[in-house]
Order: structure tokens, then C-alpha cells, then sequence
């Protein structure tokens, strides 16, 4: 297997729901410290492990709130207020972080503290700060959903782009505007001044995106995460931008996380793909495995629904996926919309266990036939 570049490992995160708060009924998380956190916070992701290896493409896929773009942003302690990692452990090049961090080191918080932690959702990080922010500034790489409101409003796009390399580089500000003018060439923008002084508002969706390919290219990233890279374009210019991505990923030889419920976009640039439903992984592997020989109902169902993926009829998927706040948790997250669920599937939930090349959490993984691409 090649070197993992970056691995998450046994990541937790909770989330606050206040209409859990108001029931009552569900009793709250601890964090691997010991730290119990108040009423109203619900275990969304009870352990989330991945990995991707130098210059692979990984697909985390899934429906929205499947907990594809939360774990992530745990695994990088880029939670928002309402979330925040109870435990787990983060690696990049074989140094291990730890998102959930020590948030009063080691002595016992202050009520007042802890109250103010819990209603903040805040999250730490049990590393170096600056240590953390170089790895964050130099070596990854973010492309984000809303690639308009990912632009600060009242900083030009130019001075933006060149940020990472003002932090943690030492290069002069001539030097730096070159890179930038170039980076912004690479992803087939204008090398202007008019578009290195433009703010958000004045750019284009599609403009927006390339620009900010532009931000994580120019400081040479070894790992690139694009989050719904390609949400809200027109399919034209989504083709386009997808394109460029893929070739600048090869040539490059980055790694990469891609973030989606698109597995047409899977098929196209994807080396390997992890299937998240309920906050975990129901099935990983290959992506010629996983597409042709599906091992979990609910991957072969997701490909089924997908246009020109299968000759046969599209497959529906009966019901709608529960909110991470309200999955049941001991027995199989998807048992209530699969359509070959038996007794076991609501009695306990099934872990990861490997088949061939691939990993599948089911019941009855060993004894299905089910339909993927060309079915």
C-alpha cells in the first residue's frame, strides 16, 4: 500500500441540537478526556477513520448530512460554533495532531469555563498553534463549497491569494505578486491588475472558484481539499473547473480529499472512494471495485440513481436520511431504508470488515448480489 499521507483516525464529533436540548432524552457525549459536554449536544460521528496516500484522489460521497464535510472540518479543527471534535486523532506526513485538544490543559476547568465552552461549541487543538497553522498555510490546500463567501469582502482578491505565502514564507512582496499573477494564469484567469484588485462581489461563481484554486495552488500544497468544489456552477463552466482541478492534481502530484454527492464526478477522478451515510463509513475501496461490485445496499442504491451509470432503470431510495443529530445508534445506521434488511440490522450495528481490496459495514455483505455500474 503507498505511504498515507494524511490519516484521521477514531475522529468523534458532537453536535448541539436544541430541540434535543428541549426533549431531553438523550444523554450527552464525553469527550476522550473525560470532558462531559452539556444538555443538547448529540454524538454526530462516533469514529470516523480515513486515509489518503501521496498523490492519490479519495471520495468521501454520500447524501447532504451524511457527515462528509463535518468530519472533515473536524479532522482539521475547522469546526463552527455547534460543533466540535470529542476525540481522535489527525496526521499529515507522519506528524500526529489531536483536534479535540486539551482546551484547560491539564488542570480542571472553572465551571464558568466549562459553560462557556460547551456554549460556544468552540474547538481546540492539542498541538503548537503555529505549528499547526504552517502545516494548514504551506502543505494543504482548500477549495470550500461557497467559493464566493470563502473571499474575506473588504480584501482584494490579489492580497488574498498571496496570504499564505506573506505568513509563512520569506519572500519579498515583488516575488509574491508574481507567484500569485502566475498562479492566477495556471487556472486560465487574467494575469491583470484589475483582477489581482478585485474584491468577491465583482467576480463570477466560476471566476470565484478558479480564483480561489489559484489561493491553494500558489503555495504548492502536497494535500488539496475540494469541499462540493463545483456547487451552484452551470455544467458547462462546473466541466471545465473539474477538468482543471484533475489536471493540476496530476500534474502536481498532489493528494487529494474530494468532498460530494456526485458520483458521476467520482467516476472521473477518483482512485479510491469512501461511502458515508448516518456519520460513518459504510463501505470503502477502489473505485473500480466499489462502482462495479458494490458491497453495501446503500452504495449500490446511490449508483443506481445516478444517469447513465447503469443500463437498467433508475433505483429510488425509499424514505430520506435522519439528521446526524437523530441517527439510532446499535444497530445498522441505513437498516431503516434498506430494502434487505433482516433481524441482526436492528439488533446491532455492523463495523468495517474487509473484502478483497474493499471494507464494507454489513450484515449481510457476504452473501448479496447487488447491482452497480452497467446493472
Amino acid at each position: 500500500m503507498p505511504q498515507r499521507l494524511f490519516e484521521v483516525h477514531d475522529l468523534r464529533v458532537a453536535v448541539n441540537d436544541q430541540e434535543a436540548a428541549v426533549r431531553g432524552d438523550i444523554e450527552p457525549p464525553v469527550s476522550d478526556r473525560g470532558e462531559e459536554l452539556g444538555r443538547g449536544w448529540v454524538e454526530a460521528i462516533p469514529g470516523l477513520s480515513f486515509g489518503v496516500a501521496v498523490g492519490e484522489v479519495l471520495a468521501l460521497v454520500g447524501e447532504s448530512a451524511s457527515g462528509k464535510t463535518l468530519g472533515l472540518l473536524g479532522a482539521f479543527a475547522l469546526l463552527p460554533n455547534g460543533a466540535r471534535a470529542l476525540g481522535g486523532t489527525t496526521s499529515f506526513d507522519g506528524t500526529v495532531f489531536r483536534p479535540a485538544g486539551r482546551p484547560f490543559g491539564d488542570r480542571k476547568p472553572k465551571r464558568k469555563e466549562r459553560r462557556k465552552a460547551e456554549y460556544a461549541g468552540r474547538t481546540v487543538v492539542d498541538f503548537d498553534d503555529e505549528e499547526w497553522a504552517k502545516v494548514m498555510g504551506t502543505d494543504v490546500g482548500f477549495l470550500f463549497q461557497n467559493p464566493v463567501a470563502a473571499w474575506t469582502p473588504d480584501i482584494v482578491i490579489g492580497d488574498q491569494t498571496g496570504e499564505a505565502l506573506h505568513e509563512h514564507s520569506d519572500l519579498s512582496q515583488q516575488e509574491i505578486e508574481e507567484r500569485v499573477y502566475d498562479a492566477l494564469g495556471s487556472v486560465q484567469l487574467p494575469k491583470s491588475s484589475r483582477l489581482f484588485g478585485a474584491f468577491r462581489h465583482e467576480l463570477s461563481r466560476g471566476m470565484a472558484q478558479r480564483a480561489m484554486l489559484a489561493a491553494a495552488l500558489v503555495k504548492a500544497p502536497r494535500l488539496l481539499i475540494a469541499d462540493e468544489p463545483l456547487t451552484g456552477l452551470d455544467a458547462p463552466v462546473a466541466a471545465a473547473i473539474l477538468d482543471l482541478i484533475k489536471d493540476m492534481q496530476k500534474a502536481r502530484g498532489m493528494a487529494m480529499i474530494l468532498v460530494t454527492h456526485d458520483m458521476g464526478t467520482v467516476a472521473r477522478v477518483a482512485d479510491r472512494v469512501a461511502v458515508m451515510y448516518g456519520g460513518v463509513i459504510v463501505e470503502e475501496g477502489p473505485i473500480r471495485d466499489v462502482f462495479h461490485k458494490p458491497t453495501h445496499p446503500y452504495t449500490s442504491a446511490l449508483l443506481g440513481a445516478v444517469p447513465g451509470l447503469s443500463t437498467a432503470r433508475l433505483r429510488t431510495i425509499g424514505g430520506e436520511a435522519p439528521p446526524l443529530s437523530e441517527v439510532q445508534r446499535g444497530e445498522c445506521v441505513f437498516a431503516k431504508r434498506c430494502t434487505y434488511a433482516i433481524d441482526a440490522c436492528f439488533r446491532s450495528e455492523p463495523g468495517l470488515e474487509t473484502i478483497h481490496r474493499s471494507s464494507c459495514a454489513c450484515h449481510r455483505k457476504f452473501n448479496l448480489d447487488l447491482p452497480g455500474v452497467g446493472r
